[in-house]
């Protein structure tokens, strides 16, 4: 198991910090406002009351942080002992602290949630005249009140498909009715839709959460709207997919019915580009890469990979290259991008191709790939992204 986050008094400053707050609240609080009824007799008065309720505001929420961290933001169970958790020290602060100015705190019938991160414990707090006792929720990633435990609604029309155009890769287009934020209101947005997909059928709440998570959409339509979204970068195959609901509150809806779908086609890849041995980089910020600098006449090895994810395309290379010299005046003399090599593949997988004996290099020799598969879509993939307008360059070390 992993380290759990502890809170200790003689260690942690954050526990230090945390009690702090909460003292420097109760003490300004109580010991300007509320009298202490170990010294006095008298009844607090509806004022002193109202003063006490907002302390016993400030120690709920403070209480919530503590859980957030000692949870591990809802990670593991706070309230579990073996976890060596802050819980029970920090509760003991602050009953001695609350009980130094005559008033009782206690904490009572604590409950983790671990499929949604989130606590609830029962607070109660007197000050001899009124009592303040109240089951409070807490979200424990944020540590955060919850005062929505309302689920939103559920999708029941999930459809998917194979996305019927040809950008992107591994795409699959998903269709639904959108739902409220709460599961009888017919007005309102959830927040987030939560995608998961596996290559057996999601049945149940177990599956999905066994499930590949593909990951959060936002930008929620109101009840009864039509959703159309994308959701990319999934591996050939036949995928079933199905979605979840989460308001703002992240109260979760049950699944939605489970649908399956091809994704769309791949573009071919290349990788493991080098020049003479060093590998061939880009970024947007340097896109003159790799920095290989060669005497006139030497000869230049480029050496490549491609591959292509779906099965059985037959994937065509080309390699573009052209020869630049820079002038006196400080611009360049860009030749024409030519066609210096071609390779049409068939079983391509894990095959390291190569171009031979560049030597007539004047003062820059660029170079970028195109690739082609043959599938219904045609897919090409440039490298570097964007070329000709990016390449790789190789450059002329003799004067």
């Amino acid at each position: 198991m992993k380290d759990k986050v502890c809170f200790k008094s003689d260690t942690s400053a954050q526990i230090i910090i945390l009690s702090g707050f909460v003292i420097a609240i109760i003490v300004l609080g109580m010991g300007t406002v509320l009298y202490s009824a170990a010294n006095s007799g008298q009844q607090t008065s509806i004022l002193q009351s109202d003063r006490a309720y907002n302390i016993f505001e400030n120690i709920r929420e403070e209480y919530g942080i503590a859980l957030m961290v000692s949870s591990e933001k809802g990670e593991i169970d706070p309230f579990n002992v073996s976890n060596t958790t802050i819980i029970l020290e920090f509760e003991d602060r602050m009953k001695t602290i609350v009980e130094s100015h005559g008033f009782v705190l206690n904490f009572t019938r604590y409950e983790y949630f671990s499929d949604r991160k989130r606590g609830s414990v029962n607070i109660l707090f007197t000050d001899g005249k009124k009592v303040f006792n109240d089951t409070v929720i807490y979200c424990l990633v944020a540590g955060r009140i919850i005062y929505d435990t309302i689920s939103p609604g559920n999708i029941t029309d999930l459809e998917a498909r194979t996305y019927p155009r040809c950008e992107g890769d591994g795409v699959v287009w998903l269709n639904w009715t959108a739902v409220g934020d709460d599961d009888y209101d017919d007005d309102t947005s959830a927040n987030k839709y939560e995608v998961c997909y596996s290559n057996s059928s999601i049945i149940n709440l177990n599956d999905f959460e066994n499930a590949t998570p593909w990951g959060f959409l936002y930008g929620v339509l109101k009840n009864g709207s039509e959703e159309n979204r994308l959701v990319y970068d999934i591996d050939p195959g036949y995928w079933y997919f199905a979605v979840r609901v989460y308001d703002e509150a992240s109260n979760p809806s049950n699944i939605s019915n489970t649908v399956a779908a091809k994704p769309s086609g791949w573009a071919p890849e290349i990788y493991n580009i080098t020049a003479n041995n060093e590998t061939s980089t880009f970024t947007e910020d340097d896109h003159s890469q790799p920095n290989l600098f060669t005497k006139m006449g030497d000869n230049v090895t480029i050496k490549f990979q491609v591959s292509d994810r779906n099965e059985g395309d037959n994937v065509t290379i080309s390699l573009m290259v052209r020869n630049r010299t820079s002038l006196s005046n400080g611009s360049w003399d860009n030749g024409d991008w030519f066609e210096g090599h071609n390779w049409s593949m068939g079983n391509y997988s894990d095959q390291i191709l190569s171009y031979h004996n560049i030597t007539e290099i004047n003062e820059s020799w660029d170079y970028y790939f195109n690739l082609t598969d043959n599938s219904s879509c045609e897919k090409i993939r440039s490298d570097p992204l964007g070329a000709p307008g990016y390449y790789y360059w190789i450059g002329n070390s003799s004067k």
